[in-house]
């Protein structure tokens, strides 16, 4: 296994609302992604397929976890779209030199309001708020290298660099 890197852990990050730095975020915890999906059944098959449709995914959606009730918790409620920015510096162990490295990660997110949970007042202790917003889109750079981005208003659904809708917007004249 010689010249391999290992990954590790996250090293540290910052989270950007449209270009502007927020503080007080705990956590964040990322979208799943899901293709949507049917059922294939019928002669032929000897029994029940699911199958995803092609480049189409189920709702996503990104919660910011709060230490405590800030202007921007209550901000994400705004009837706006919102452009969040994940920089973060992840941490991998190079068995070839021996030591550790730091990577780039970037993870771009076009959001709309769903919900903010204002969490709990106690004595001492962190309120636990959450804003939950819906990801209409999503770009993930690792290294500066593209890996994902997904654009569900315009038909793109590209991993490394294969666009699966490419020929589904041919297709309908987009």
């Amino acid at each position: 296994m010689a010249n391999a890197t290992f990954p590790d852990k996250t090293i540290n990050y910052n989270v950007y609302d449209d270009g502007e730095r927020l503080l007080g975020t705990a956590t964040i915890e990322l979208p799943e992604i899901a293709f949507v999906a049917d059922t294939l059944s019928g002669a032929g098959i000897a029994g029940e397929v699911e199958t995803p449709v092609l480049g189409h995914l189920q709702a996503m959606q990104v919660t910011l976890n709060w230490n405590t009730i800030e202007e921007s918790t209550i901000a994400m409620l705004a009837n706006t779209a919102r452009t969040l920015t994940l920089r973060s510096a992840q941490q991998k162990l190079d068995s070839a030199q021996g030591t550790l490295v730091s990577v780039p990660v970037k993870i771009t997110l076009k959001t709309l309001p769903k919900s903010v949970s204002l969490g709990t007042l106690e004595m001492g202790a962190k309120t636990d708020s959450t804003s939950v917003l819906e990801v209409t889109y999503i770009k993930i750079d690792v290294d500066n290298t593209t890996t994902l981005e997904i654009d569900k208003l315009n038909y793109i659904c590209s991993i490394h660099g294969e666009d699966l809708l490419a020929e589904v917007r041919s297709n309908m004249g987009l």
